[in-house]
């Protein structure tokens, strides 16, 4: 009889401690999906989608749009500065820069330079550069807006990139056998440490990351190489985006928004 109490208790106890393991969220807002692909929102509050390879700005019921025909699928959208808007379209090895009213300010060939360049990725870093990886060099590399001049930063990549992320100061990315690393804008390279298998991913920092697997989330520790489940309850999940404690799940009918703290 005692022995059979005592599995009882262990049970529940390893059912408690595996619910506490799991990050709660709180359901703040629900809607019916309207767009293919949420980027985010900017600290003036207009949200930024791609529909139908239509970037978009929308804000109060009114909505800005670009289209650009000729280039074909928007791969990337760079929204991290609102008045410098960067879209990469990597089939046509081209970067749009748009305001913020979506004008179009300026349009780069890589293949019409000096010396061509075939862009893999393509993002805004600081002092009006972009960041540029090369894959005839296999080098990153910083693009200077205003003299059009390129200039590697790093050795050539050992692996190719199966994802990348960037900021001002930073460019990330994990390599084809899901080794984490970042650079700073001198060209200093570090290595995060390896990641779990993913089918989506978002780097938070230099030492955590969200990523989706099966259709569950977790949150990653880097350093501890510990994750997290987020207790969430979508059964078909499209994409996910977390910024400031609000973490947008997006389904094939509906756009979910929670509030959420992260273990520090």
């Amino acid at each position: 009889m005692k022995k059979l109490l005592l599995i009882i208790v262990l049970i529940c106890w390893n059912s408690i401690t595996a619910q506490e393991l799991e990050i709660p969220v709180k359901l703040l807002s629900n809607s019916k999906a309207v767009t293919q692909r949420y980027l985010g929102m900017d600290a003036f509050g207009w949200e930024y989608t791609i529909a139908d390879n239509e970037f978009r700005k929308t804000k109060d019921k009114q909505t800005l749009k670009y289209r650009s025909v000729s280039l074909g699928e928007i791969y990337r959208a760079d929204i991290q500065n609102p008045l410098q808007i960067v879209l990469f379209y990597r089939k046509f090895n081209t970067v749009v820069l748009l305001d913020n009213q979506l004008n179009e300010t300026s349009r780069i060939n890589f293949s019409d330079l000096q010396q061509p360049l075939i862009a893999e990725a393509a993002g805004l870093a600081s002092q009006n550069k972009l960041w540029l990886y090369d894959m005839t060099s296999q080098q990153l590399g910083l693009y200077d807006l205003a003299s059009g001049n390129f200039k590697t930063i790093t050795p050539p990549f050992n692996d190719s990139i199966k994802y990348y992320q960037n900021d001002y100061n930073y460019f990330y990315w994990i390599d084809s056998h899901n080794n984490s690393y970042r650079v700073n804008i001198f060209g200093n390279v570090a290595s995060m440490g390896a990641v779990p298998d993913f089918n989506r991913v978002q780097i938070l920092s230099g030492n955590e990351l969200i990523y989706e697997n099966d259709n569950k989330l977790y949150f990653y520790n880097l350093e501890k190489q510990s994750k997290t489940p987020i207790l969430t309850v979508e059964k078909s999940l499209r994409n996910f985006h977390y910024a400031a404690q609000i973490l947008t799940i997006f389904t094939d009918s509906e756009i979910n928004t929670y509030k959420i703290t992260l273990p520090k």
